[in-house]
């Protein structure tokens, strides 16, 4: 009767080894990793999110500073995520809408609890990716909360509205979104982000947008009525009519039309590079 090798043994073993590694990242990446769902987790409040949402300037730029030295009510959001959310009480959140808003307001939550303990930091890769929070009797990072539950909305509107702590994303709002004004919020997130250079530069023909769209065409052209397409169809929709009010150098309606026509055909679009810097000020 034959044996088996011993370096095949080896060579086996350590290929199951490495699948339980690759499996067990996977899982954790995507927020799949159990975790306890305590008894004695604070009540979840949206007043608490809002709170250290007061932390921001007038851009909506994080005074990171400010918010590390006031940041019960934000540590006390985040716990009480442990035990509250979709996941574990679905008959708090009923409509998609407030799921929606449940993981965006974790999401951006998740961010400045990172931003508070790094004030210093100077560029958003250098807050991880890898950290997860326990969050309905799961481990979640970051990213597991965008692929699992705000990809899965198919609406382009929530990555104009995701803060990531980046200065070339969009920026966050003094208020929590909420389920019963997701779709209005969602609105104005947009049309606010669509203002700024960091999103959308004329050098015509050519018309640079953010990443935050061209990296989710689909999501922008479902939106898009029948018989239309292209994606400056919809960036079009968000751009203000003037500058006025809004501030000096922004895109407007009339610059798209008559650089690229009323159809758009005149421009092609190309990916704009963002800049590097966190959105946090010492103001």
């Amino acid at each position: 009767m034959s044996t088996v090798p011993s370096w095949l043994r080896v060579v086996v073993l350590s290929l199951s080894a490495a699948l339980v590694v690759v499996s067990a990242l996977v899982l954790y990446r995507n927020g799949r990793i159990p975790a306890p769902v305590p008894d004695d987790a604070p009540e979840y409040a949206l007043g608490d999110l809002m709170s250290a949402l007061q932390h921001l300037d007038s851009r909506g730029f994080v005074r990171a500073q400010s918010l590390a030295a006031d940041r019960a009510a934000l540590d006390r959001f985040i716990a009480s995520m442990a035990k509250t959310s979709p996941l574990t009480s679905p008959e708090r959140f009923p409509t998609t809408d407030d799921r929606v808003a449940f993981w965006l307001n974790a999401a951006h939550a998740l961010v400045l609890q990172q931003l508070a303990d790094h004030p210093d930091v100077t560029t958003v890769d250098q807050l991880s990716r890898w950290q997860s929070w326990p969050i309905g009797g799961q481990r979640m990072t970051r990213d597991a909360i965008e692929r699992r539950f705000l990809a899965e909305t198919g609406d382009g509107r929530v990555w104009l509205a995701l803060f990531d702590g980046s200065v070339g994303g969009p920026l966050l709002d003094s208020a929590p979104f909420g389920g019963d004004t997701l779709n209005p919020q969602l609105d104005d997130a947009a049309r606010r982000f669509l203002r700024r250079t960091e999103a959308i530069q004329l050098a015509l023909p050519v018309v640079k947008l953010t990443p935050r769209i061209t990296g989710h065409l689909d999501d922008f052209l479902s939106a898009l009525p029948e018989g239309r397409s292209g994606v400056l169809q919809v960036v079009w929709a968000y751009l203000p009519e003037s500058c006025d009010g809004v501030r000096p150098g922004c895109e407007t309606r009339g610059d798209l039309d008559r650089g690229c026509g009323v159809d758009f055909s005149r421009c092609r679009v190309e990916p704009l590079a963002p800049p590097s810097g966190v959105a946090i000020t010492t103001r």
